[in-house]
């Protein structure tokens, strides 16, 4: 594998879209608000909420497998502030969702766009190397945005909850898991689907409609499935498996639609 031309594929691509100050606005702040003071707005809500001792919410809580080592030693209030903060992860699986269908649209049409096409076909590289790097170009911005705000995340959440545990609940090894592993894997299966609209459409507008109509809606009703899988460690584990052979079928099936000859004759 050419890693110093994936590499400077990656650096090209960084260099436009940087450039763009509506995708970085776009890319940044709803994500931000939706994966930071969405979930945040609900622990508060519950923080402050009055619980009685009876009630519905005490046998909803009995129905729950053991989050934390000392479940069973938490009231209902906290034990809602620790479901509040699992349900809070999946918001910010939704950054990289959101964030690859600003960015990752424009990665293989936009260079039809800016009449650049042409020189990244001819340059001798493997068309599935061209695929990883319009990916990781797509990607590395996306976790590293996601990243930071986890880190965010968990220190508003310990805030909150530390009094309640007088230890700080994030990250713990679920957390690491989905932030570590679950959520890259989760942003590369989704931004190959987009690369593979990219390279099938003439303009960038179509791209992003596609994405859209298709891809977005199909992702973000899986991820909102998740909140039961997260609670229990070993559904994440076997999530994480079944990501990973998803992400291997998206990759071959980009890399066997991405047609050079094609791409050369729209230019």
């Amino acid at each position: 594998m050419q890693l110093n031309l994936i590499w400077n594929l990656m650096k090209k691509d960084w260099a436009e879209t940087f450039r763009s100050r509506q995708i970085l606005l776009s890319s940044t702040l709803l994500p931000f608000v939706l994966a930071l003071g969405v979930p945040l707005l609900i622990m508060v809500s519950v923080n402050m909420a009055p619980m009685g001792s009876t009630s519905e919410l005490e046998v909803l809580m009995d129905l729950l497998p053991p989050v934390t080592s000392d479940w069973d030693l938490l009231s209902e209030q906290v034990k809602m502030l620790v479901i509040a903060s699992i349900f809070g992860q999946l918001f910010l699986l939704l950054v990289p969702v959101m964030i690859a269908s600003f960015v990752g649209a424009d990665t293989i049409v936009g260079e039809k766009e800016r009449q650049t096409i042409e020189g990244l076909l001819v340059l001798p590289i493997s068309d599935s190397e061209i695929l990883i790097a319009k990916i990781c170009s797509s990607l590395l911005p996306v976790l590293s945005l996601t990243w930071i705000m986890s880190i965010i995340y968990s220190i508003m959440v310990d805030l909150i909850t530390f009094p309640y545990l007088d230890r700080i609940l994030l990250p713990d090894l679920r957390f690491i898991l989905i932030m570590v592993i679950f959520t890259p894997l989760l942003g590369f299966g989704t931004i190959a689907f987009i690369v593979m609209i990219s390279s099938r459409v003439s303009n960038t507008r179509d791209a992003q409609q596609l994405t859209g109509v298709f891809v977005l809606p199909a992702i973000l009703l899986i991820t909102g499935q998740l909140v039961v899988v997260f609670i229990n460690l070993w559904l994440i584990i076997v999530g994480i498996v079944i990501l990973g052979a998803f992400d291997l079928i998206a990759f071959k099936l980009a890399t066997s639609l991405f047609n050079r000859e094609k791409l050369m004759s729209l230019t």
